[in-house]
């Protein structure tokens, strides 16, 4: 058989040293991908005799042809020496140890390509929550932080223009800048995204031992915070119609009750005309009337109107129909102290009640009014609260607000309101 000597110059033994060359540096690249990703234990043995084999027969090989080359013209290498014997070897043997070892490398790769599709690697965790819409932070109990995605890294930007390094310090500033919720924090960042956090204790036991650590998580409630402004609006919208439909209501009874009483009093006073008519014709003719009949329908006549009379001088106490206002609404009116008994100081009550009882139950979400009266030397001072909430900005003076002061003032007394911390509505009027 031709030894690898003859072949050695020629262009079929290049071949030969380059295809050991670039195996043996694909098989170094193997052994590292091993080593790194800590696959099975027999194929890292099996990549790492491979490559040190490998390197032992191209280090022969390499050091054959040094020594060939540092040959002068017609000098030949000496027998017996380490190249002479390696060169001695047929060119076969070194074709075949390519071929095996290109074979061997195939079968490594193949091997290697299986396992990274049938296993995790160490870093598929971390890109795992990296690519969660979720933001996610484990850190031990002290603050520091030791897992982390992008998504809360973002947010910690967004918040503190900075990365994000200590936990404890982040949940302060969502706390400080959030609204609590039930289950956490509900945040709105600068880009016009809701986000929800909550944070959890995690224990894990390993070897006997407990070690407790953090678990923060932001939640991204954009959408369903969209919709709970859009509903709390809506509600807020119908609460103000349910108010109107109570004021129409209450005033299409009272339109139908006037309705009644305008057709009773048209119709007797048309009688009233046709009693008169007939007594004047009594009066001309005594002979031609009967008198009992006549003084029947006078008696009636008068009784009705008398007490029309005494019912209008009923509802003459502004006071009394204010309150009948605020009951046809929903709202009670309760009074600790002494009404008083001059008629101004009672209109100008009389306005106050019916103005409170339309903002208990158009803003304060109420149903019930104190009323507390007291006095001093000159003045009689009223205090009016309601049960309802208390009112989320500053109670503006419009409408009936502004109405009630001019009167108030008019009169000679004072209007103040209060906003916080609970709404009170105090009017001052002089007592004569």
């Amino acid at each position: 058989m031709i030894p690898m000597l003859e072949v050695f110059p020629s262009v079929p033994g290049m071949l030969i040293y380059i295809a050991a060359l670039m195996l043996l540096l694909l098989q170094f690249a193997v052994l590292l991908h091993s080593m790194q990703d800590k696959g099975s234990k027999r194929s890292l043995r099996c990549a790492v005799l491979h490559f040190i084999v490998s390197f032992l027969i191209v280090g022969l090989m390499l050091c054959a042809a040094n020594a060939y080359k540092i040959l002068d013209p017609g000098e030949v290498l000496v027998p017996g020496s380490l190249p002479d014997r390696i060169f001695s070897v047929p060119w076969i043997v070194f074709a075949a140890w390519d071929i095996w070892a290109a074979w061997m490398t195939f079968l490594q790769i193949r091997q290697y390509f299986r396992y990274v599709k049938t296993h995790l690697a160490q870093n598929a965790v971390k890109e795992t929550l990296d690519w969660l819409p979720v933001g996610v932070c484990i850190s031990d109990t002290e603050g520091t932080v030791l897992l982390y995605n992008l998504k809360i890294d973002a947010l910690s930007q967004n918040l503190t223009d900075q990365h994000l390094l200590d936990s404890r310090s982040f949940w302060e500033q969502v706390t400080k800048k959030g609204t609590a919720q039930d289950h956490g924090y509900l945040l709105q960042t600068t880009d016009g995204h809701a986000y929800l956090f909550t944070k959890t204790p995690l224990t894990l036991h390993e070897k006997g031992k407990e070690k407790h650590f953090e678990q923060m998580i932001a939640s991204d409630m954009t959408d369903a915070y969209r919709i709970t402004q859009e509903l709390t609006a809506n509600n807020k919208h119908l609460k103000e119609v349910q108010y109107r439909m109570k004021e129409v209501a209450a005033y299409e009874r009272s339109l139908i009750a006037a309705r009644e009483i305008i057709k009773a009093r048209t119709a007797v006073h048309n009688q009233m005309g046709s009693v008169l008519l007939s007594g004047k014709y009594y009066l001309d003719h005594p002979d031609g009337m009967n008198e009992a009949e006549l003084l029947r329908l006078l008696e009636y006549n008068n009784y009705f109107l008398l007490r029309e009379a005494e019912n209008q001088e009923k509802e003459t106490d502004v006071l009394q129909k204010a309150l009948k206002t605020a009951q046809c609404i929903g709202v009670t009116v309760e009074f600790k102290g002494t009404l008083p008994e001059r008629e101004t100081a009672r209109e100008i009550l009389a306005q106050a009640i019916e103005q409170c009882a339309a903002n208990t139950v158009r803003h304060a979400e109420g149903n019930c009014i104190t009323v507390t009266l007291t006095e001093t030397d000159e003045q009689i001072i009223a205090e009016f609260r309601n049960n309802g909430k208390a009112p989320e900005q500053p109670v503006t003076e419009t409408g009936g607000l502004l109405y009630l002061r001019k009167a108030a003032e008019a009169a000679g007394g004072t209007v103040t309101v209060q906003s916080t911390p609970v709404f009170v509505l105090t009017v001052s009027v002089p007592k004569t």
